[in-house]
């Protein structure tokens, strides 16, 4: 390896690691946290109160927690607990899905629903 060949590595990864801030800056902002059980929507959810919700799921309550402005499922009935151990989610790219629950929490991204994809 040359030194060329060093300082166009470094180069590709500045570049890279520069392309990446705009997307992190421009990423939308949510303040509400839509809850779906069954396809149905059963709640929203205000992110910017820390506070906890209960919903029924199939096998049972869910329990939700908003700290902070994110969003986890602290307690739930299911097999593997995989919803749970998600942790707390903030991004709107980001949903929790409780397969044995039939739960989805999924945070709004705050654009437009008819929009598809946002080009720059």
């Amino acid at each position: 390896m040359t030194k060329a060949d060093k300082i166009l590595i470094v180069c590709i990864m500045i570049l890279s690691i520069g392309l990446i801030f705009p997307l992190l800056h421009n990423a939308p902002t949510s303040k509400v946290a839509v809850v779906q059980v069954a396809n149905k929507e059963v709640l929203r959810i205000d992110l910017t109160q820390n506070k906890e919700y209960t919903v029924k799921g199939k096998l049972g309550p869910v329990h939700i927690q908003v700290k902070d402005g994110a969003v986890r499922v602290r307690q739930e009935n299911s097999p593997h607990h995989t919803c749970s151990k998600q942790g707390y989610v903030s991004n709107a790219n980001t949903p929790i899905v409780c397969l044995p629950n039939e739960t989805v929490v999924q945070i709004e991204d705050g654009q437009d629903s008819n929009e598809d994809t946002v080009i720059q």
